[in-house]
């Protein structure tokens, strides 16, 4: 009988959150999948936003012709499709929301979505009141199931996803509000809100492993793409997302005799105080620091929006961690491998089994590219590029000489120094692998939503 698969997608999780030095939250749950299982070191998102990562996983195609960023058009062959042919019983637990509603009829289970979130004025009880909601939710779907026939459950879970949101509305107050996550908003957890609500997660996650037979099951915890989040380090001023903030930083950096003076000509002055302290501490931060100064939904093309957890636990695999460089596109093929399914049309993906067996040292280049703004007109902040084990290179999707970054991914794995200009020939070679990509292209073209459609969704997900 083929294996029962469950699928644990976090939306926005950073795969140093899972593992390396930079680690601060507490994990001992994937930390023991991860000596159970296989673990991708270098796994890799192509797209910056959601919906879009989700088609390149569902399909194991490259993010050539993405079409409309906010709604998921499933294609032929997708990942449900396949495994529901091989007898599969497809369920899923994904957010009610209008982009997800397509895949949403994938899934037989009668429960298989959950309200994402009342905006920002609830945004507090969403992670207390959802997230144990969603796992008990898992947690009765395992106890149920029975039957004779393998079943496949996809779990998506948005429990980062609101920290956007609130970091955006709470700029100086980042630990002030408890969403949701009890004892685990305290510096035991995690050096800030985010790696604490990775605690979170982890300890969520530890009551669901405990209803899973990793005998007749597989289990895949990964993640749509990374996120960008506030810099923890040691700088003189705490992060500011805007400039705007200047104001409070001002005001601390006055004498509190000064604070009960009232009037414009003093709110300048703190105004000023605050962005001259925060441009001086500013020269002391890397470009990486400073990215994560700019704002906490960064759209780029960075490691930290493209680097996630891929973590596979099944009996079929060795234990070991693995430094190959991998992509979404890969998990439709090892799935189906994993599960006995052969795959009888073109994919993008390669079968990691294979590749592990046969120790591959091959590294596969990833077409990387960000989703389309909303008015999606050319605009020079839309990316794409090429990423290897040694360089990252993206620039303008629409003109090659605009916003063209080049990095040396072994001497500055942060990618603070661009040294594009330097390397005119390598670039070259960057753009012929662009080329290749694009003529390789096998998706289909999808239609969009209206752009009423697409700014209301926006609006809904919290990007407008």
């Amino acid at each position: 009988m083929r294996p029962n698969i469950i699928f644990l997608l976090v939306d926005g999780f950073r795969a140093d959150q899972c593992f390396g030095k930079d680690k601060t939250s507490v994990t001992p749950n994937i930390d023991s999948l991860i000596q159970k299982g296989m673990y991708f070191t270098n796994a890799y998102s192509s797209v910056d936003g959601t919906i879009l990562s989700l088609r390149t996983i569902f399909h194991s195609l490259n993010p050539i012709k993405i079409g409309n960023r906010n709604k998921l058009t499933l294609q032929k062959n997708n990942l449900f499709e396949i495994f529901e042919k091989n007898g599969y019983e497809i369920n899923g637990l994904i957010p009610d929301l209008k982009g997800f509603s397509e895949y949403a009829n994938c899934f037989q289970n009668l429960n298989k979505t959950y309200t994402y979130w009342d905006y920002m004025g609830k945004m507090d009880k969403f992670l207390s009141n959802t997230s144990s909601a969603i796992t008990d939710k898992v947690i009765d779907f395992l106890k149920s199931k029975e039957s004779n026939s393998p079943w496949f459950y996809y779990v998506h879970l948005m429990t980062l996803h609101p920290l956007k949101e609130y970091f955006a509305n709470h700029k100086n107050e980042q630990n002030s509000l408890n969403l949701g996550i009890g004892n685990f908003d305290s510096e035991e957890y995690g050096k800030g809100l985010y790696e604490r609500t990775v605690s979170f997660i982890d300890y969520q996650l530890g009551k669901i492993l405990e209803n899973v037979n990793l005998n007749n099951t597989i289990l895949i915890l990964t993640a749509d793409h990374g996120q960008s989040i506030p810099y923890q380090g040691n700088s003189e001023v705490d992060f500011q997302p805007k400039l705007e903030n200047t104001v409070t930083i001002g005001k601390k950096l006055l004498p509190k005799s000064a604070h009960k003076i009232g009037g414009k000509f003093l709110h300048n002055i703190r105004k000023s105080v605050g962005k001259s302290k925060l441009e001086k501490s500013n020269k002391t931060l890397t470009n990486y620091e400073k990215r994560s100064r700019e704002t906490f939904d960064n759209v780029s093309l960075f490691d930290e929006m493209l680097h996630i957890p891929l973590l596979l636990v099944t009996k079929q695999l060795k234990t070991k961690n693995n430094d190959k460089y991998v992509h979404h596109t890969d998990i439709l093929p090892t799935l189906c491998t994993l599960a006995n399914i052969e795959i009888n049309h073109k994919i993008h993906g390669r079968n990691l089994v294979s590749l592990i067996e046969k120790n591959n040292s091959n590294d596969q280049a990833i077409y990387v590219r960000t989703r389309p703004y909303i008015d999606e007109k050319p605009d020079t902040r839309d990316l794409k590029g090429i990423r290897t084990s040694e360089y990252k290179y993206f620039r303008s999707q629409y003109d090659k000489n605009e916003n063209v970054h080049l990095y040396d991914l072994k001497q500055d794995p942060y990618e603070n120094n661009n040294i594009a200009d330097e390397n005119k020939e390598l670039i070259l070679e960057f753009e012929k692998k662009i080329i290749e990509f694009e003529e390789n292209d096998l998706s289909n073209d999808d239609d969009d939503l209206s752009e009423e459609e697409v700014e209301n969704e926006l609006k809904k997900m919290g990007y407008v």
